[in-house]
């Protein structure tokens, strides 16, 4: 399967999920404009507005798409009794338990320590703790994913090449681009438009092609 097969694949899945989708992505850029206009003191200075803020509006959000993701693959494993989806249900699982127990930002805050870090590039010590736990926890994931992998149908080595580059998508906005973020310390509020716009997004995207699994 092509890569441009595969995008072709995931935007014909996520399509049939029209409404969803709209409706998704809407509630997504309503609480982007919310952001805005509270950093520009448009609205009254609630900081749960942001979408930078841990257990703010938009990230109670994002949780509950994470874990209605974790739901559906569980259903989806329970139907199609393959190993594979049930590791992509703790996958999704584990981003659930990450951003809201920060996860990867507490152990990142003892790797540094441990491993007595140094800033480079205008990064803290600390993030590259932080990329240390992502990296190792995304290898374990890579592991459970290869041994599945070689064990299902044509049908499901599609589906995770799909799923696959949707998690890129979120990978990207999560990790790189915040990692940027964080090593050019200007347009603080743009960056956290694309970071966390583009999470949620990506979430979102999910989301819809896991409902379509579900119907299948």
């Amino acid at each position: 399967m092509t890569i441009k097969e595969t995008f072709r694949d995931l935007y014909k899945s996520v399509s049939s999920n029209k409404s969803l989708l709209v409706l998704l992505l809407v509630t997504d850029f309503m609480f982007l404009i919310l952001h805005t206009l509270y950093v520009h003191n448009i609205i009254d200075g609630n900081p749960y507005f942001s979408i930078e803020l841990d257990l703010g509006y938009s990230e109670f959000y994002q949780y509950m798409k994470e874990f209605w993701i974790f739901m559906l693959f569980l259903f989806i494993t329970l139907r199609k009794k393959h190993v594979i989806y049930f590791v992509w249900a703790l996958f999704f699982l584990y981003l659930l338990l990450d951003d809201s127990l920060a996860i990867h930002e507490n152990f990142g805050k003892y790797l540094k320590g441990y491993f007595n870090m140094q800033p480079r590039f205008n990064l803290r010590p600390q993030d590259f703790g932080e990329v240390l736990v992502s990296f190792s926890v995304g290898f374990l994931f890579l592991i459970l994913f290869l041994f599945s992998y070689f064990r299902i149908d044509i049908k499901g080595k599609k589906v995770t090449k799909n799923i696959f580059v949707l998690v890129l998508l979120l990978v990207f906005f999560g990790v790189f681009i915040d990692l940027l973020h964080i090593a050019i310390p200007y347009h603080s509020n743009r960056f956290s438009l694309v970071e966390d716009g583009g999470e949620m997004f990506a979430m979102s995207l999910i989301l819809c092609y896991a409902f379509y699994l579900n119907k299948e």
